[in-house]
């Protein structure tokens, strides 16, 4: 028999006894009529010990590269195309863009971590997002960062994620970051909720998946590590998924004060491209309320709630169908005039290739109305802070109506095209500039979405 059980784990020594060790298996195994049966089984014994030492060592902390190499995943998406619209569109200009950019980093900290006997947390890891470009415009700042800590306790209903994340209410936010690259069209929606705020998000599920819930604290402020005020966001989202195909959520935030006297108002959640915040201040444009002209806004709201509701029926290699309607309620420090009321709602089709052929079935046709809006003639609100110098806060609902297509290249490549029809309505009183400065807002596009 040969021996190398003096060389430590991971050597040069024992990696070369583990080498020397495996060709005299495959001479012995070669020739049987030489090798003696016992003597053939105790190689292949102490080369099954000797490669648990070898994994051992890797998996140890303080391991060597390889094992962190393991325990580390790049990946990232990105979406390039050429884009365009008419002269009141958002899109400037009919041109090629790089429209997102984000690069993600998830890392494995450790598995079964304990005390003693008692398990305190049965996984530990950590994900970062470089969010590059968004929206066609160079941002380079963090979108995700937080440490999660699975199972704690070793209770599998019970996780927590430290840090900065996706704020947990409706389903839009889910087509967000690491989401972005598997989005049906070109679009996001114009009043689903999401956006990034730092805090504390628990999470869980019963019954296999069929019951859930998502909960958050956070800072309530749409800037990075801003907290304007001493009041924290708080959200909670319940799921229920009675059958494979059926998912139902409802969700609720609140976000209490936000702003201070001498800074304008930022809430964390947006809708779409909208967010509460100081009612005026960052428009040029004057502020009609009720057919008058009025001074901007205080700087601070003092609460905000949100509720809504979503449903989700999903048929695979059929299709897939989203509700959702949202209510959202802002309340500032100072005269009810200022007070707004915000509704979205959003109908989306997806029919999948598979219905017409096998060969189509990375193939779908997406169809979506979706819109967000006061709905009140005399109270408007800047629902696209894109609009903040043409439209001000005098905008009164944005109706969108897509059609896309798109084809699952291969698994890292896709293709979208997609033509919006975008309408706005204003408040009364404005001027007829005001008014006939979004009449051709609609929007096209077709890309490449890479991802990785």
């Amino acid at each position: 028999m040969i021996g190398f059980r003096g060389a430590p784990p991971g050597s040069l020594a024992a990696r070369r006894s583990l080498a020397i060790a495996l060709a005299t298996g495959v001479a012995l195994l070669a020739g049987p009529a030489r090798a003696d049966q016992e003597q053939l089984q105790m190689l292949v014994e102490d080369l099954a010990e000797r490669v648990r030492e070898l994994e051992s060592s890797r998996a140890a902390a303080g391991g060597g590269g390889a094992a962190w190499a393991e325990r580390i995943r790049l990946s990232g998406s990105a979406d390039l195309g050429y884009y365009g619209g008419q002269g009141d569109s958002v899109f400037e200009e009919d041109a090629f863009a790089v429209r997102d950019l984000r690069l993600f980093l998830d890392a494995d900290l450790g598995r079964e971590i304990r005390a003693g006997e008692h398990l305190l947390v049965r996984n530990v890891g950590f994900t970062f997002e470089w969010n590059l470009v968004r929206t066609a415009e160079l941002d380079n700042d963090v979108g995700e960062a937080y440490v999660d800590l699975q199972a704690i306790g070793g209770m599998p209903w019970l996780n927590v994620q430290l840090g900065r994340f996706q704020i947990p209410v409706g389903e839009e936010y889910l087509r967000y970051s690491k989401g972005f690259a598997h989005r049906p069209l070109i679009s996001q929606t114009v009043g689903g909720p999401w956006w990034w705020d730092e805090g504390i998000r628990i999470y869980g599920d019963w019954l296999g998946g069929r019951i859930g819930y998502v909960a958050s604290l956070s800072n309530g402020d749409t800037p990075f590590n801003v907290d304007s005020n001493g009041d924290k966001q708080a959200t909670l989202k319940l799921i229920a998924q009675p059958m494979d195909w059926l998912r139902v959520s409802g969700s609720v935030l609140r976000s209490g004060r936000i702003g201070r006297s001498d800074e304008g108002a930022s809430g964390a959640l947006w809708l779409g491209e909208s967010w509460a915040r100081a009612f005026g201040g960052p428009s040029s444009v004057p502020n009609f309320v009720d057919g008058m002209v009025v001074p901007d806004g205080p700087n601070r709201l003092t609460d905000t709630l949100l509720l809504a509701g979503d449903v989700i029926v999903d048929l695979p290699e059929q299709l897939r169908l989203w509700l959702a309607y949202g209510n959202y309620e802002i309340e500032t420090d100072g005269a009810s005039l200022y007070d707004r009321n915000l509704e979205y709602w959003i109908a989306e089709l997806i029919l999948r290739g598979a219905l017409l052929a096998p060969e189509l079935s990375g193939a779908w046709l997406a169809l979506r109305a979706n819109g967000l809006g006061s709905y009140d003639d005399g109270r408007g609100y800047l629902l696209d802070s894109r609009r903040r110098n043409t439209l001000g806060f005098n905008m009164e609902s944005i109706t969108v109506y897509s059609i896309g297509l798109g084809w699952q290249l291969s698994h890292g490549l896709t293709l979208r095209a997609e033509y919006s029809f975008h309408h706005v309505d204003t408040v009364d009183g404005v001027t007829e500039a005001i008014r006939h400065a979004a009449d051709r807002a609609d929007l096209f596009g077709i890309e490449l979405g890479a991802h990785f």
